[in-house]
C-alpha cells in the first residue's frame, strides 16, 4: 500500500510533534527541589525526544523530496539520518540503563554509563561517514541500529518507568499508573521502531508499521505528560510542610516567650518558699518531734520541688538553641542515656539492635541525651514491669534512623495527634506535665528532624526519630 503525499506529510508531522511535546513537556517542569531520584536523570529521554522529533521531520521531508535530491547529496542526507536516529536512541539507552541503575540502588553507575554510551555513539558514527557507502550497507545500518540499540533502549526504558512507578504511589496513585502506562507503550514503541523495519506493513492489515510507531508516541507522550504531573503535586507538598512547619514555628516561639515568663514568675516565689521552709525545718529541729509536723513538711516540700521541675521544663522548653552542632553517632547518645536512666529499667527487657555503620549527624548531644531520655521514660511508663523495650538504628542515604518500642497498653488513635502538644498528658494528674513531647519536637526541629508515631492499643507504640545526615548549618 502506498500512501499518497499528503498521508505521509500528515503521518511524521504528528509523529515528529509527538517527540518534540514530550522534550518540551520534559524540559518546562520545575524539578530543582524533587526528592524523587529519576527526576536528575530526566533530561536524558528529553533529549532522546528532542533528537527524535527532529529525526521524523527529516525523515518526511526525505520522502516528500526524495526524487528531487541530487544524487551527490543522497548518501551524505541517509547517512544524517542514520545519524540522528543512532544519536536519539543513543540518549534513550542512556536513560534506560540509569533508571534500572536507580531501581538497583546505584545511581552513581550513570556517571560511567553516558559516557561509555555516547563514545560508543561517536564511534559508530565515524564509521558509518565512511567513504562512499553503498546503498545496501546504509539499509543494513538503519536494521542493526534499531536492532541493537533501539530495541534494549526502549525495553529498558520501559522497565525502568514500570519500576519507578512504584516509588511515586506516595504521592499519587493516578502518577504511578500514568509512569507505569508509560513504560508499557515505551515497550510497545521498542517493538514496532526496533524489530520492525522502517517502510515495512503489517501484511494482513497492510497497514505501515509507522502508524503503530506514531500511535505508540502519542500514548507516550499522554501518559507521560499526566506523569510529570507528579512533580507540581510534589512540590505542593514541600510547599505546605513548610507552611506547616512556619506555623509550627511561630506557634511554638509565641508559647516559648509565654513559658520563659511563667517560669521566670513561678521561680521567685518558690525560691522564697524554700527558703523559709529550710528555716521553718531548723526552727522545727529544736522542739520535740511532732509527727503531722514532719508529714506536713514533707508535702510540702514535695509539692515545692514538682512546682521547680514544672518550672525547669518551661524554661527548657522556651529556650534557644545556641549551641554549635557537632558530629554525633546516635548509638553512643542511646546508651549514655540508658545509662542515666540506671535502675528506672530494673525489670525491663532492653533489646539493643543497632546499624554497625551508621553515619553521623551533626547535634547538640545534651538535647539529644533529652529527646531519648523523654521518649524512653515514656516508653517504661507504658510498660508493666517485665515487659520489653526494643530500640534499633538504621540509614538510608539522606537519613538516620532510631525507633523505639514498647510493649505497653498504646495510645488511642484520638490522642495521637495531640501528644506533641504542650501541656497535653494522658498521665494521671500530678504524673506529668504533658512537656515532655513537646520539648522532644523542638529538639528534633532544631536538628532538622522528625518523629513518627505508631501505635495500637494493647500492643505496644513504636516512636521513630529521623535524623537528616550531614552538616546542618541553621538548625
Amino acid at each position: 500500500m502506498v500512501f499518497d503525499d499528503f498521508l505521509v506529510y500528515i503521518l511524521y508531522l504528528f509523529y515528529g510533534m509527538a517527540f518534540f511535546t514530550i522534550g518540551v513537556s520534559i524540559t518546562s517542569r520545575d524539578k530543582r527541589f524533587s526528592h524523587l531520584k529519576f527526576a536528575q536523570i530526566l533530561w536524558l529521554l528529553a533529549l532522546f525526544a528532542y533528537i527524535h522529533g527532529v529525526h521524523e521531520w527529516l525523515e518526511v521531508f526525505f520522502i516528500l523530496h526524495f526524487n528531487d535530491i541530487p544524487q551527490r547529496f543522497l548518501t551524505q542526507i541517509i547517512v544524517l539520518k542514520l545519524n540522528s536516529t543512532l544519536i536519539s536512541f543513543i540518549f534513550l539507552l542512556a536513560f534506560g540503563l540509569a533508571m534500572v541503575n536507580l531501581s538497583l540502588n546505584r545511581p552513581k553507575l550513570l556517571f560511567y554509563v553516558v559516557p561509555a554510551v555516547l563514545a560508543s555513539a561517536l564511534t559508530i558514527s565515524l564509521l558509518l561517514q565512511g567513504p562512499a557507502p553503498t546503498p545496501q550497507y546504509l539499509a543494513d545500518a538503519d536494521i542493526r541500529i534499531r536492532n541493537f540499540v533501539a530495541l534494549p533502549a526502549a525495553l529498558l526504558a520501559g522497565l525502568g518507568f514500570i519500576l519507578k512507578g512504584k516509588t511515586v504511589r506516595h504521592l499519587s496513585d493516578k502518577g504511578a499508573f500514568n509512569f507505569r502506562a508509560a513504560g508499557v507503550m515505551l515497550l510497545f514503541y521498542g517493538i514496532f521502531a526496533g524489530l520492525v523495519p522502517s517502510g515495512s506493513t503489517l501484511t494482513s492489515l497492510n497497514i505501515p508499521i509507522e502508524l503503530f510507531r506514531g500511535l505508540s508516541a502519542f500514548l507516550l507522550l499522554h501518559f507521560l505528560m499526566n506523569g510529570l504531573h507528579i512533580f507540581d503535586i510534589e512540590w505542593k507538598r514541600i510547599i505546605e510542610d513548610r507552611l506547616n512547619r512556619f506555623a509550627q514555628s511561630e506557634k511554638f516561639n509565641a508559647l516559648g516567650k509565654l513559658a520563659a515568663g511563667i517560669a521566670h514568675e513561678i521561680n521567685n516565689p518558690l525560691a522564697n518558699i524554700q527558703m523559709n521552709m529550710e528555716l521553718l525545718k531548723g526552727d522545727l529541729a529544736k522542739l520535740p518531734p511532732i509527727e503531722i509536723h514532719q508529714k506536713r513538711l514533707a508535702g510540702i516540700e514535695r509539692n515545692v520541688q514538682r512546682a521547680s521541675k514544672i518550672a525547669r521544663e518551661l524554661l527548657v522548653f522556651s529556650r534557644e538553641a545556641d549551641e554549635e552542632l557537632v558530629p554525633t553517632q546516635i548509638a553512643e547518645i542511646i546508651d549514655s542515656t540508658l545509662f542515666l536512666l540506671g535502675p528506672k529499667l530494673n525489670g525491663y527487657t532492653v533489646i539493643k539492635n543497632y546499624e554497625k555503620k551508621t553515619p553521623e549527624i551533626m547535634g547538640i548531644p545534651w538535647k539529644l541525651e533529652e529527646v531519648f531520655l523523654n521518649m524512653l521514660l515514656n516508653a517504661v511508663d507504658a510498660t508493666p514491669p517485665g515487659g520489653a523495650l526494643a530500640i534499633r538504628t538504621w540509614h538510608d542515604e539522606k537519613s538516620v534512623y532510631a525507633e523505639i518500642r514498647d510493649s505497653g497498653s498504646g495510645i488511642p488513635k484520638e490522642n495521637l495527634g495531640r501528644i506533641f502538644d504542650p501541656f497535653f498528658t494522658t498521665k494521671p494528674v500530678g504524673e506529668g506535665t504533658g512537656l515532655g513531647l513537646s520539648i522532644c519536637f523542638g529538639i528534633m526541629e532544631a536538628h532538622g528532624g522528625k518523629i513518627k508515631v505508631a501505635s495500637e492499643m494493647n500492643k505496644g507504640t513504636t516512636m521513630t526519630l529521623i535524623f537528616p545526615t550531614g552538616a546542618l548549618n541553621d538548625a
